[in-house]
């Protein structure tokens, strides 16, 4: 293809690429705009619908609010005028202000005078329905003691949407206290919104609540701009028109009407031709400036590139290396040109020259033949320092890096001769299974460097205690483990723990920083406890946690009832996970009793187990399993939908509400979306949120308090109470007590159980519900036993009770019968 055709199609693909991208920007930011300015300007449109809508209803205030200061009405009030009803409010005075409907109230909220009108007919008629929703004693338009808080609005009657006023009735220069209040209201009729439209130029359609419960449509645009701040929203019908919305609100802010605005899209129009008229111009103007492109290319470029193109062609073709392209003028075509004209010089003077380089190539050649013979004997130099260096890589397989000390296969190969020896020699030898308690603490405050010096120090300290037979590694982290071969006597292995135990007691100081800690040592002694190295290992590392569950810094020797009990661990645990398949939990549900009410307000969810083979577990005892395992997951959600799915059941067969709570573990709060899974909860459930109560410890929440505090935050957005369970046990300080948004705090049973002989148990309880109460929070006391606690909780104004002095945990079906029981009392009460 020629170039000039290669230019003529590069210039029209470019220029249609051009084109198509300045249509696309056109649609995407221009007619935008214009969209952007029409939605704009039906905004303020409907704000101005907005303004005619409050003009309209202040023109009411204002109107009845030189009544309601009248001299005369506060006489009337004060019993000293009673013509002054018929001399003043008559069926013209109605007509003529358009209002219908006109009361006066006294502070009592009972009601002086009114009348309701039909200003079209000129006749009396009743109280609209539904007034009683808005008028009532201690609703906001009775409340009329602020003679500056005057109340106007709208409210919705099953006749209409009214205008509403409530002024105060006072004295005129309202300087006398208010005896009572004024309410008039005023229909939102077809004149007013006839008015509306002749004073906003704009064609409105009123869609009340009823319209748009039956609309789809309605509905969700009544919803959308009801959560708008603005009130405001419009949709594009089509091309030509578009509809504007916004909310009308009652005296309660709530939304419970619309008005439709309907408008031609003018300024979108105007923008589609304006975008039009634009690519037209624009292609016209790009032909143009194309075609003349094209000629100077041709005229100025083209024409000369061909000429060249045929002078290299001929001299390639005759291998004519003297000849030289033409080179005359002074731009960059002819500067390339003398470029290839020199070009062609050098090649002509390198041809000579390039026999004689591939002779000296040849040369050179036999020379890197010699190198590579002497390459090779180097290459069997490295191969044997290679040889050398594995057996370094080997040693460091078997040694670990920070400490210097054996490591875990190294050990393992130790402990396998020794093993071996002992057997054929009838010896016994000690595996000390050692791991430092707390370490974790000190990588996380200070960092793994510090913590890398504190296991160095660490490692010798150990290593200066024991024998030169006996053998000391490092498994990972912070664990070691020591092999004591030899072992003629049990106090000798007794003695070497002690001393471990007291080296890592003594204070390490890294950087003048102090570390304290403890560690826990696992014994367990060959033949005795095992023949094996995994035996031997496994039985030492149980025993080492059996240390760690007693506190650590402990040694303890390895015991057959350790194997056994880890065995019924496995045994248990395996159940466990059977009971969640086969559904054998149950709640059982607490009582809490208010106090000051002296009824049953909630209860308090406690999850059973009753396993088909191994009876009824205790939850002391299947509980912890179930956090270690991390099938406390599981068991909390069931227990979460059992719960609430109970509590709508009691609701929805007709017994008085009360709450449930339920218990989250510490696992359930860190490691789950709980927020989200209560909120699918409560969906499933149809539960209303008030009713449900959430038990968190104080160490779930310490654990990350910024987390925790964001987790509570979201729980307590659903409406749901939140409860701090066994406070005063954990060590949750003030300053973060009055940040979690706690509602209620449960004061843990060890501190009711002594009372009233505990001064101590006393003044914790009393503080605590002193606490509680300022700081906006309710009480809860858990096990009260007996009289003396119960009277003197109630003394110190504790909100709630549980205890099995009042109940003991009931099964559902028992609860119910307390629930009925305690409902055909009232009735009883009640006839």
């Amino acid at each position: 293809m020629k170039l000039r055709n290669k230019i003529l199609i590069a210039i029209s693909v470019v220029w249609v690429i051009f084109l198509g991208l300045t249509y696309t920007i056109s649609k995407l930011f221009l007619i935008q705009s214009f969209i952007k300015l029409e939605q704009q300007h039906t905004d303020q449109d409907l704000s101005r619908v907005d303004q005619a809508l409050d003009q309209n209803d202040y023109s009411l205030y204002t109107f009845t609010s030189d009544w309601a200061h009248w001299d005369d009405l506060y006489s009337y009030m004060q019993g000293k005028m009673p013509q002054f009803i018929p001399g003043n409010l008559n069926m013209t005075a109605y007509q003529n202000s358009t209002i219908n409907m006109m009361t006066f109230w006294t502070l009592k909220g009972e009601l002086r005078a009114g009348s309701a009108i039909d200003t079209d007919k000129g006749e009396l008629i009743p109280y609209p329905l539904g007034i009683e929703k808005y008028i009532y004693p201690g609703s906001l338009l009775l409340d009329r003691k602020d003679v500056k808080n005057e109340i106007r609005g709208y409210i919705l009657l099953p006749s209409g949407i009214m205008m509403i006023s409530a002024n105060s009735i006072t004295n005129g220069d309202k300087t006398l206290p208010p005896l009572g209040a004024m309410i008039t209201g005023r229909y939102l009729s077809p004149k007013i919104i006839q008015k509306i439209e002749d004073e906003t130029k704009l064609h409105l359609i009123l869609i009340p609540a009823n319209k748009i419960a039956t609309d789809s449509p309605f509905t969700k645009i009544f919803q959308m701009i009801s959560d708008n701040k603005t009130g405001h929203t419009s949709e594009n019908i089509d091309s030509q028109t578009l509809h504007g919305y916004t909310v009308i609100r009652d005296i309660n802010n709530k939304p419970i009407a619309m008005f439709q605005l309907t408008a031609p899209r003018s300024i979108y129009q105007t923008g589609v031709q304006a975008v039009r008229y634009y690519l037209f111009a624009f292609i016209v103007l790009g032909v143009a400036f194309s075609i003349l492109m094209m000629w100077l290319l041709r005229a100025l470029i083209v024409r000369r590139l061909e000429k060249l193109n045929q002078d290299v062609a001929e001299i390639s073709a005759t291998n004519a290396l003297s000849r030289r392209v033409d080179a005359s003028g002074k731009d960059e075509l002819s500067t390339v040109s003398a470029e290839i004209n020199k070009m062609l010089t050098i090649i002509e003077a390198t041809q000579g020259r390039l026999e004689q380089r591939v002779e000296e190539r040849t040369q050179e050649l036999k020379q890197t033949n010699i190198k590579l013979e002497e390459e090779i004997k180097e290459r069997k130099s490295v191969e044997q320092e290679l040889i050398i260096h594995k057996e370094h890589l080997i040693r460091l397989a078997h040694y670990d890096s920070l400490t210097g000390l054996p490591n875990r296969v190294q050990f393992n190969e130790m402990l396998n001769k020794a093993i071996n020896h002992a057997q054929r020699n009838h010896k016994k030898l000690a595996i000390l299974f050692i791991d430092l308690d707390r370490f974790k603490n000190i990588n996380d405050a200070f960092g793994h460097t510090v913590g890398d010096q504190v296991l160095k120090e660490i490692s010798k300290r150990f290593a200066s205690i024991l024998r030169g037979g006996d053998l000391l590694a490092r498994l990972g982290g912070d664990e070691f483990i020591v092999l004591l071969q030899d072992i003629t006597h049990a106090k000798l292995v007794s003695s070497t723990a002690e001393k471990l135990i007291q080296a890592c007691a003594k204070p390490v100081v890294v950087n003048n920083h102090e570390f304290f800690f403890t560690t826990s040592i696992g014994i367990c002694i060959f033949p005795d406890d095992g023949t094996s190295l995994e035996d031997l290992q496994s039985n030492a590392d149980m025993a080492m946690y059996r240390a760690k569950r007693s506190g650590g810094g402990v040694f303890q020797y390895f015991t057959q009832e350790m194997n056994l009990e880890a065995h019924e661990h496995v045994k248990l645990e395996a159940a466990l996970r059977k009971a969640i398949t086969n559904q054998e939990f149950l709640l059982h549900y607490q009582p809490k009793l208010a106090l000051v009410e002296g009824i049953m307000t909630g209860v308090e969810a406690l999850i059973r187990w009753e396993s088909p083979e191994l009876g009824m577990i205790s939850p002391a005892k299947f509980i912890p399993l179930a956090e270690e395992t991390g099938l406390i997951l599981q068991i909390g959600e069931w227990a979460l939908r059992e719960a609430c799915r109970a509590c709508k059941a009691w609701q929805d067969a007709g017994y008085r509400p009360i709450s449930v709570a339920v218990n989250l573990s510490p696992k359930q709060f860190r490691h789950q979306d709980i927020a989200g899974l209560v909120r699918s909860v409560l969906d499933e459930t149809k539960l209303n949120p008030q009713w449900l109560e959430l038990e968190i410890t104080e160490t779930a929440v310490m654990d990350n308090v910024s987390m925790g505090t964001d987790k509570l935050k979201d729980i307590q957005s659903m409406g749901i109470k939140i409860a701090m369970d066994d406070f005063g046990t954990g060590y949750t300080s003030i300053n973060y007590l009055k940040q979690f948004p706690i509602s209620v705090l449960k004061i843990d049973q060890s501190f009711v159980k002594g009372i009233p002989q505990s001064k101590d148990d006393i003044a914790i309880t009393s503080g605590v519900i002193a606490l509680a109460h300022s700081l906006g929070m309710k009480v809860v006391a858990e096990g009260v036993e007996n009289a003396e606690q119960l009277q003197f909780l109630a003394d110190h104004e504790c909100d709630m009770v549980q205890g099995y002095y009042l109940s003991r945990p009931l099964t559902e079906p028992k609860l119910v019968e307390q629930l009925r029981a305690e409902s055909e009392e009232t009735t009883e009460t009640t006839v």
